[in-house]
């Protein structure tokens, strides 16, 4: 289909032209770029109707800065609030739902604006960024006293919908991909990245198909894409909830971007030095979230390629009709196989379950693996079982905070939720040291409390910390001694104070005289109108009220600047104190990685154990055979739905007479719950979970196709025909 120019208005940005297409479409509300391989690409509109010589200089320095990021809105701080102007006021104030004003509004070229207060950013920011905007948050990097003219500005990182820290933006039990593809001639690169997490893998097809089926089976939140590539344009690349097109490279250029990252002379460590569509579409993805950051990831410490043969595959459209994450009428967990299996204690348990579900195993070696330590922890093993999932309740997620604490975003709570976690570690592991299979002695033999970090935590990190580090407060009692000869000060002020009125109420025998405080004057003595004749002469009239008057005295003011200037010294210092202990504990941030991830698989293996505990479900015999033989095979997910009674069915599928079963009924008969009964068996089976039957031999499977039941929905009981 021909591309076509064409010039509209709408209330937010004026008059542009934008290119339309089958695939992108461009609209100043949605932020977004615009890809026409036919021509240039376009980004949001940004008019500055105001004069450059006529803006001051902070408007200035907004104009240059706003220069460099066109297609974010853009949060400009000016002490304590984000300020945005122009066409990003107009569209972030209706998005927002926040008053809409201007400077200068009385003149020809006000200004429009509007703000939110930046220790309340994160929710404005999430809300931005879920209707498909991009956000550039703009900090002051220095302090403002210290300035010489106007404070320097710099953009400290960019949020999209894949590039997010924010736990307003993320489903805990979720990975948020971002992924990025090139594609030249019949072959495919593709990579993808959790930036919450540090995973970071690549892969390479050869098949368009291929590729983009597995970006459905990623689902990123964001997809990269070279600007100048028809082919992928062109190709449907749902779920993506953002396309961005970004700047071709060659392969050379990023195997000396990603060497360079990693510190490492090949790439071979990382099994993808031959993968060159790949190793570019990696190095772009990487190159792009750095640019968002503004500065190093030093949390992605490894590249971990993956082949799709290595796994069962299983198309989107397969997925949706086995209902395995998502119901296919209501788009929910609940009535999923998923929802049914989810049975993790743990953020990062749960996110590896659902690894698993998208991607269950063909290697029987590894699949038994799994089996025998679910077989463990179920049966004899149940009440210890019991005993290491209700401590893992009290394992926050660990992959994610290490991730802001490396990043420097984690607050004082970040780190008292860490603490607490791996104070959780010893008690599990020593739960875990009467087991003997292979994966669950391999997590008793890697977890490592990193006791170091906790202890520096607990020494230097108050239990209950404010929830604002303004506030001040998060650092501990004992852990600095000029901190502690500050708190004294201000702590002893409050006797100063209070003896000092007494004083001063005997020497003027002005019983209700009162020394009080606010942020304007200081401290100052307040005494009525009727009580003034007694003012002694040496009080210093500092302001009149309606029914009194503000007086200061030299020895006042004098312990005023003391008290105050230990409060902002003890600001200041615990911040410096509190950047000093994150510091450290990010030089920790390998061995808690690899806690976390022994954490979330044994999580994971701990719901397999526990569901089949509950439902009664065997333990099948997985082998390289052609046979898959089920006796009394249950629908997972319909007997614990169903009030009436499921009938239980015998499957026989082998490489003989048995390869074909035809299945005939009427409407209502169980057709569609027995063909989808036994896909569930295998991908559970391959997952190395138990299943529901009374016995179960499966050779492995490595696709399954599911093309029944448009409009079904089985769960709760209502056939095609029903619905």
């Amino acid at each position: 289909m021909p591309y076509r120019r064409q010039k509209f208005s709408d209330s937010i940005s004026g008059y542009h032209f934008i290119y339309t297409s089958p695939y992108f479409c461009y609209h100043p509300s949605m932020q977004e770029i615009i890809l026409n391989p036919d021509s240039e690409v376009l980004t949001p509109h940004s008019a500055f109707p105001v004069p450059h010589s006529e803006l001051t200089p902070a408007m200035r320095q907004y104009r240059e800065i706003k220069e460099t990021c066109k297609d974010a809105i853009l949060f400009f701080r000016i002490g304590d609030f984000y300020e945005m102007f122009f066409d990003d006021a107009k569209l972030a104030a209706k998005v927002l739902n926040i008053a809409l004003t201007a400077r200068d509004k009385n003149k020809d070229n006000a200004v429009p604006m509007c703000g939110v207060p930046y220790h309340a950013a994160a929710g404005y920011i999430a809300k931005l960024v879920n209707e498909g905007h991009k956000v550039a948050v703009c900090e002051q990097t220095e302090d403002a006293k210290e300035a010489k003219g106007i404070v320097r500005r710099e953009i400290t990182r960019i949020i999209t919908p894949g590039v997010v820290l924010e736990e307003e933006l993320l489903d805990a039990k979720s990975n948020n991909f971002i992924a990025s593809l090139t594609w030249n001639g019949n072959l495919g690169g593709l990579s993808f990245m959790d930036v919450t997490t540090g995973e970071f893998k690549v892969a390479e097809f050869s098949g368009i198909n291929e590729l983009t089926e597995e970006v459905k089976r990623i689902a990123p939140k964001e997809l990269l894409i070279p600007e100048n590539d028809l082919q992928l344009a062109t190709c449907n690349l749902q779920p993506a909830s953002r396309v961005t097109p970004v700047s071709s490279i060659r392969y050379d250029d990023a195997e000396r971007g990603l060497t360079g990252h990693f510190h490492v002379i090949s790439l071979d460590g990382f099994g993808c030095a031959s993968l060159h569509e790949g190793v570019k579409a990696a190095w772009m993805l990487l190159q792009y979230v750095k640019e968002t950051q503004r500065g190093s990831l030093p949390h992605i410490q490894n590249l971990s390629t993956y082949h799709p043969h290595q796994f069962m595959v299983i198309d989107s459209m397969t997925k949706k009709n086995l209902e395995l994450s998502e119901g296919i009428r209501h788009g929910a967990k609940k009535g999923t196989l998923l929802g049914l299996m989810d049975k993790t204690k743990t953020a990062m348990g749960g996110r590896r379950l659902r690894a698993w579900l998208d991607y269950p195993l063909k290697d029987v070696a590894e699949i038994n693996r799994r089996l025998d330590a679910v077989q463990e922890l179920s049966g004899a093993d149940k009440l210890v079982r019991e005993e290491i999932q209700a401590h893992l309740v009290r394992v926050y997620d660990m992959e994610r905070l290490i991730v802001r604490i490396s990043l420097d975003t984690a607050n004082p709570r970040d780190m008292v939720s860490l603490k607490d976690s791996l104070k959780t570690v010893p008690v599990i592991k020593n739960l875990l040291k009467s087991f003997h299979s292979a994966l669950l002695k391999g997590i008793y033999h890697g977890l490592d409390e990193v006791k170091e970090a906790s202890d520096l935590i607990e020494a230097g990190i108050n239990p209950a910390p404010p929830a604002m580090m303004r506030e001040g407060g998060f650092i501990r009692d004992g852990f600095h001694a000029e901190l502690d000869e500050l708190r004294n000060i201000t702590r002893d002020g409050r006797d100063w104070i209070a003896g000092f009125e007494a004083a001063e109420k005997k020497r003027t025998g002005i019983s209700s005289l009162k020394v009080r405080y606010n942020k304007v004057f200081g401290y100052y003595i307040e005494i009525t109108r009727a009580n003034l004749e007694q003012a002694p002469a040496d009080y210093i009239r500092k302001q009149t009220m309606a029914n009194a008057e503000r007086f200061i005295t030299p020895e006042l003011k004098d312990y005023e600047a003391k008290v105050l200037g230990a409060e902002e010294r003890i600001i200041e210092l615990e911040q410096r104190l509190f950047q000093d202990i994150r510091r450290r504990i990010a030089d920790f941030r390998d061995r808690i990685q690899e806690t976390a991830n022994l954490l979330a698989g044994l999580d994971a293996l701990g719901a397999f154990a526990e569901l089949s505990d509950e439902m009664n479900y065997v333990r099948p015999k997985v082998n390289d055979g052609d046979a898959i033989n089920i006796v009394e095979g249950r629908h997972p997910v319909i007997e614990t739905n169903m009030e009436e009674r499921l009938v239980s069915n015998d499957t026989l599928l082998d490489g003989t007479d048995n390869q074909i079963i035809i299945l005939t009924g009427p409407n209502m008969a169980g057709k569609s719950t027995y063909i989808r009964q036994v896909a569930l068996i295998v991908i559970m089976a391959q997952m190395g979970c138990f299943v529901p039957a009374s016995e179960a031999a499966i050779g492995v499977v490595d696709r399954v196709f599911t093309r029944i039941g448009a409009s079904d929905d089985i769960a709760r009981g209502h056939s095609t025909f029903m619905v």
